[in-house]
């Protein structure tokens, strides 16, 4: 795909390939991505403009959730992989092209002012908000080309239209002349998260295109390593023990406790591969490509990341695994849910387990998770400045490289390490009666624990020194 040499062309096979894909592994059950998207571009085409991003968000979450009680219906707990996984995908990509569409369209002119907006918040919002827009509706072949985009039909990495088209017409690989800044106050936030001036790049018109084989031959062979850890481990240590009652009754609960860790450490890995074969196929079709230096080398391709592992397994915060656990579902959530909804996390949970599935045990997972969120956000507002004065809470360079520091790390990590392994065991659990029995193995001592450690928080008065604890929840997916 990345060496054919028209736009009409890598359109056209990468619909072709993306639907023998589908007609391979899913047989007639791949008319379901047909119809849900088919229905998708006629509403961004014949509705009011005004309208498109809800009436898709509402038909597609909804055809989403019939999806997965039709899953419940007829193969309850099976674990099967089915055309729901691929549906999961397609949600994410065609609301976001929904919002995308309104953005460019009927939100035009908040999107692109004709002056720049004096609020910082809002002015973060709506750069990220016009990096993303869609002026006018791209006709079928470019829309069902990257619907149906081979790379990530099936497991991901759910990257926005804007990207796809970008990599396709071979504008993501242009090479940029820096120049001064005009405004200031004008920030644009690169693929790799780094912050330019709006004004500070101008297309020098040369198109280079770097080679994809070394970075996706580096995610196959993560992957590969990652497939090879499930298989010897999962043999031994598997999810369905945590309900088991024998195996309840007859292990002490420091030996459950490690079994789990193990368990759930089994069940990531096979997400990693799944993910990093993904990310490296996409690498190698020419997506999430992040730009050139001013000396014109290659930033890298993490522009469809969708793990970072060492990230993961080393974060001290929830704020931090969100960033780095299924990135581009993290990035969905917060521009489609949770800055649409007025920063509500109760509402962004709800949406995240509704997308996952029905099963009572993602709701269990993700309507605890603001209980936790909430937890961290008054450590961060109310202890940190007592413990780590010079950290600003985002920032790593900033936090004391001091005997303190690392101990509290250490206790920040092993709190949200323990915290996410007890709520994480209800996401693989599935049904309210395998819940239960876990819940009840515990004696509901976490949930107790996590209540009351919220109180007293809550009650601690805010600390006074230091402006930069305040709660922000105005620009990040906490």
């Amino acid at each position: 795909m990345y060496a054919l040499p028209s736009k009409e062309l890598k359109h056209l096979f990468s619909l072709l390939v993306g639907l023998a894909l589908v007609q391979w592994i899913f047989g007639p059950d791949w008319i379901h991505s047909l119809l849900s998207s088919a229905v998708t571009y006629l509403i961004c085409a014949l509705a009011p403009k005004k309208y498109i991003h809800v009436l898709v968000f509402v038909w597609v979450m909804g055809y989403m959730t019939g999806a997965h009680a039709y899953r419940m219906y007829v193969s309850y707990l099976s674990g099967i992989f089915d055309f729901t996984g691929t549906q999961m995908v397609l949600t994410m990509k065609l609301t976001s092209f929904a919002y995308n569409l309104y953005d460019g369209t009927a939100d035009r002119e908040r999107v692109f002012p004709a002056t720049p907006y004096a609020d910082k918040r809002l002015s973060r919002l709506y750069n990220e908000r016009r990096r993303f827009a869609i002026r006018q509706l791209p006709n079928p072949l470019e829309f069902f080309g990257y619907v149906f985009c081979f790379t990530c039909i099936l497991a991901g990495p759910a990257f926005e239209y804007s990207d796809y088209q970008q990599a396709i017409d071979g504008s993501a690989f242009e090479q940029k002349s820096y120049a001064a800044a005009v405004r200031d106050d004008e920030k644009v936030i690169a693929p790799n998260g780094t912050k330019k001036d709006a004004s500070s790049t101008v297309s020098s018109g040369k198109v280079v295109y770097p080679s994809t084989l070394l970075p996706a031959l580096q995610r196959l062979l993560v992957g590969v390593v990652t497939l090879a850890g499930h298989l010897v481990l999962v043999a031994t240590y598997q999810v369905s023990s945590l309900y088991n009652a024998d195996f309840i009754a007859n292990t002490p609960a420091l030996a459950r406790m490690f079994y789990a860790i193990v368990a759930l450490f089994t069940e990531r890995l096979k997400y990693y591969f799944a993910w990093k074969v993904a990310e490296g196929a996409s690498i190698l079709a020419g997506f999430g490509f992040e730009g050139y230096t001013p000396e014109g080398k290659v930033i890298g391709w993490k522009g469809v990341e969708n793990i970072d592992i060492l990230g993961f397994e080393t974060s001290a915060s929830v704020q931090t695994m969100t960033r780095t656990w299924n990135k581009r579902t993290q990035g969905w959530l917060e521009r489609y849910t949770y800055q649409r909804t007025g920063r509500s996390l109760v509402a962004t949970y709800f949406v995240s387990a509704l997308w996952h599935g029905l099963y009572p045990g993602f709701f269990f997972f993700f309507m605890t998770l603001p209980i936790i969120t909430r937890i961290e956000r008054l450590l961060k507002s109310k202890v940190n400045p007592l413990v780590v004065p010079e950290y600003d809470g985002y920032d790593l360079k900033t936090y004391p490289k001091t005997p303190v520091g690392y101990i509290y790390w250490i206790i920040c990590w092993i709190g949200t390490f323990g915290a996410m392994l007890y709520v994480g065991e209800f996401f693989f659990l599935g049904s309210l009666e395998n819940c239960m029995v876990c819940l009840r193995s515990y004696y509901f001592i976490p949930h107790i624990f996590l209540l009351l450690v919220y109180i007293v928080l809550s009650l601690m008065p805010t600390s006074q020194s230091d402006s930069r604890y305040r709660m922000d929840t105005t620009s990040k997916f906490e």
